[in-house]
């Protein structure tokens, strides 16, 4: 794949890129030895413990919502080949976006793909009347990252099975089966196993977040609690601002008393007050 012409090139592995390969793999070898208990229906055993669905958000006194993160990272036990292709997307489409988003905007786009998806999934199987039909899988993830890559640079040449195919039409050929394969659910209630709704979903949020400057990492840290980070400082430095203020006021009127009724008619207070900016001045040195 190449981003500017037809000739050949496998991108560069991306540091965020990277770390969610590795956390989608080791949770797919984690779901291999539990034997698909994360995912798939088991031996018989009810599994879907990191599944997303409606009933499963309200289980575990609140624990459930988390679910709306770990299917991000959850593939079918059963089926191999869907980590792999998502991983493949991943990596190609990942990797050409971390060079604009940064390191924290991946895992923004990443996280809030899926969150999309998993919306779109709940309100057509709730139109199915099957909310309760599990969904796992970087799918919704995956679109966002292709249809974000997409708005970056449309004219890019991807080569599927060596025939150039430019990025925009892979995309729009994509998307365009998603939304097809949703009318046919929709209008005969058949459903193919696959959430069409959960790749349209991360699909409109990866076009949405090319217009969004929230998602681009300026290397001030990560979103909301980076956000949370810099005004709590902010904050902590006004309030020590304003007490050193009141400080050299204060220590003015005294002075100024001082100078006036001399040193006697100072009350115990302004005594203590004196000696600690006595003391602070010595640990702070000569300005």
């Amino acid at each position: 794949m190449s981003y500017e012409n037809a000739r050949f090139q496998l991108p560069t592995l991306t540091p965020a890129i990277k770390l969610l390969l590795i956390i989608n793999g080791s949770v797919f070898l984690a779901n291999a030895v539990l034997l698909g208990r994360l995912s798939d229906l088991a031996g018989g055993t009810q599994g879907f413990w990191f599944a997303f669905s409606w009933q499963g958000l309200f289980e575990g006194y609140g624990l459930g919502l988390l679910r709306v993160l770990t299917y991000q990272f959850t593939h079918s036990f059963s089926d191999p080949k869907h980590i792999l292709l998502n991983m493949l997307v991943l990596y190609f489409f990942g990797t050409m976006t971390e060079a604009r988003l940064g390191y924290f905007g991946v895992l923004r786009l990443y996280v809030w793909g899926g969150f999309c998806g998993a919306l779109a999934h709940l309100g057509i199987a709730s139109l199915l009347g099957s909310a309760d039909r599990p969904l796992v899988g970087a799918s919704g993830a995956c679109f966002a990252f292709l249809l974000y890559a997409t708005c970056m640079a449309p004219r890019s040449v991807v080569l599927l099975i060596f025939v150039p195919v430019p990025l925009w039409g892979l995309a729009a050929v994509l998307v365009g089966l998603g939304v097809y394969a949703t009318y046919i659910e929709l209008a005969t209630g058949i459903v193919d196993g696959v959430s069409h709704g959960a790749h349209l979903g991360g699909a409109a949020l990866g076009a949405l977040a090319w217009r969004a400057s929230w998602f681009v990492d300026h290397g001030r840290g990560s979103g909301f609690f980076a956000g949370i980070l810099r005004r709590a400082r902010a904050m902590q430095q006004e309030r020590r601002q304003r007490g050193q203020a009141e400080r050299e006021l204060q220590l003015d009127e005294i002075l100024a008393k001082v100078k006036q009724q001399g040193l006697g008619s100072l009350s115990p207070a302004e005594r203590r007050f004196l000696e600690r900016q006595s003391q602070r001045t010595r640990q702070d040195g000569p300005s």
